[in-house]
């Protein structure tokens, strides 16, 4: 295309070269006039549709990329703007300078399990804030992850992504997408759900490490019988990646690895503490082989840690009586915090020694700020704190400088108190062995801001090192049930507990 016949879309969107082309249409790098920017411009393609069928194709489309838009999340590509016009749809998109996966994977080979595992950690971070806001992505595979020079993973493409109330607007009998990375479910006429996009996560972490997709026959009616009735090839290279790979690759969506236990595998590769894992040293030791298509990200590439937390926060998963989140309602937020009187401890368990009241008003040290949260909450954080999880009833922060974590669960408990609900969290994590090398420190029932509370201080050792929690569950006085859940190392914990009390009296239900 010559500078005479370059094509504006919208008036403003200059279409300067092709970029990409997918089943979905082609993306251009173009450059936003109004702006004065380079972006990337999704030509939406379908094949003949009639009248009808072709509306409510530009519906569901506009109304996709409207979903994505509303994500925000390093490892998501940005949408900017979305146009309709000569009667299809047009995705203005943050132009990202990288290769993707497959690209990576065709030049030089399979990667190393634990560069691997670091790309599949961010790229189920995004999934987890896309299924928090309602939104599937669909088309997980190695030609929709971007890896930057920089060390970033993103993913793109939510392009078949679609709200899963929106689901009637799918063209019927259209199934969308790669056959060796769509799940088994979706072939059998079912309805896509966010273990669909793990399955399809599985697929791909294989075939990053592998070299080739786990169920690829060479065409695609073959694929989709594969991917239907046969296990996964057994792998040669995944090595400690293995156990994580088989379980989302299986075919029941009930049986399906979930996110937080997949997050906590993939980071124990990432940051080789898994049996058998090794973290690559320099960009050339993580792939194999001595292709001259190196990838920065290799070393580079910061690892996510996301810690599962399996311990306080995994039985309010279980004690839910519904298995949905708490409405958020709003509550007047006192002008100061209220002195805690001293915890009444749980009869039979050690009381924990004596420790001065907090003050009502806790002096916060230089470069805290206020967090303001979607779950309906606000809390000051400490400079440099990181979301690093969301979840539809939960959020995790990385604290700054250390694997520590502050999660705020708003997941209702079916008991009438705190203590009763921590109790029973306690029972099923020690009964599934969810908790290895479990020592109770206290279990107490105590007063917060003048409302119901319970305390649940305990250790216990992961893979990665023994660690020490302190989990507050507690009402307000609109009804809301929150916990704040504090994992600590346990060699750090002098230095770094005294956070939970900022945490606790700067805490606000909105």
């Amino acid at each position: 295309m010559t500078a005479e016949t370059q094509r504006r879309v919208a008036g403003r969107y200059r279409l300067l070269e092709p970029i990409g082309r997918g089943g979905m249409g082609v993306v251009w790098r173009a450059h936003d006039e109004l702006l004065d920017r380079v972006v990337a411009v999704k030509e939406v393609l379908y094949h003949a549709l009639g009248d009808e069928d072709r509306v409510a194709f530009n519906r569901r489309t506009i109304r996709e990329a409207r979903a994505a838009g509303r994500l925000d999340h390093p490892s998501v590509v940005v949408v900017h703007d979305v146009i309709e016009e000569d009667g299809r749809p047009w995705i203005v998109m943050q132009l990202v300078r990288a290769r993707s996966l497959g690209q990576v994977l065709r030049e030089g080979g399979p990667l190393a399990p634990a560069a691997v595992a670091e790309i599949g950690a961010q790229i189920l971070d995004a999934l987890c804030a896309a299924h928090a806001a309602g939104v599937l992505h669909r088309d997980v595979k190695p030609e929709n992850v971007l890896l930057t020079d920089s060390g970033r993973v993103v993913l793109t493409d939510f392009g078949i992504a679609t709200m899963p109330e929106e689901t009637a607007l799918t063209t019927t009998g259209n199934l969308s997408g790669t056959p060796a990375f769509i799940p088994p479910e979706r072939l059998q006429g079912l309805p896509a759900g966010p273990e669909s996009d793990l399955w399809s996560l599985g697929a791909t972490l294989y075939a990053a490490v592998e070299g080739r997709p786990p169920f690829d026959r060479g065409a695609p009616v073959p694929t989709m019988a594969a991917v239907l009735s046969d296990p996964p090839e057994p792998t040669r290279l995944a090595g400690p990646l293995d156990p994580v790979i088989q379980g989302l690759l299986r075919k029941e969506p009930a049986r399906r690895m979930r996110a937080a236990e997949a997050a906590e595998a993939l980071r124990r590769v990432a940051s080789g503490h898994a049996p058998g894992a090794t973290r690559p040293a320099i960009p050339g030791t993580a792939r194999r082989g001595r292709s001259p298509a190196r990838v920065a990200l290799l070393a580079g590439l910061p690892v996510v840690l996301v810690a599962a937390g399996v311990g306080g926060w995994f039985g309010y998963r279980r004690i839910t009586s519904a298995s949905t989140s708490t409405p958020i309602t709003s509550e007047a937020a006192t002008s100061s915090a209220v002195a805690e009187p001293p915890a009444t401890p749980d009869p039979g368990t050690p009381s924990p020694p004596a420790t001065p009241s907090p003050s009502p008003r806790p002096t916060l040290p230089p470069g805290w700020r206020t967090h303001t949260d979607p779950l309906g909450f606000s809390l000051a954080l400490p400079a440099g704190s990181k979301e690093f999880l969301r979840e539809p009833t939960r959020v995790r922060f990385r604290l700054p400088g250390s694997p520590n974590y502050l999660l705020v669960d708003t997941t209702r408990w079916s008991e009438s108190a705190p203590l009763d609900a921590l109790r029973h969290v306690e029972a099923e994590s020690v009964g599934k062995n969810l908790l290895p090398g479990y020592r109770r420190i206290a279990l107490r029932s105590r007063p917060f801001r003048g409302r119901p509370a319970a305390d649940w201080e305990f250790t216990w050792r992961p893979e990665s090192g023994p660690v020490h929690v302190l989990d507050r569950a507690f009402t307000t006085a609109s009804g809301r049930q929150f916990a704040l859940y504090l994992h600590v190392t346990e060699d750090r914990w002098e230095q770094d507990s005294g956070d939970f009390t900022r945490f606790a009296m700067t805490f606000r239900a909105r």
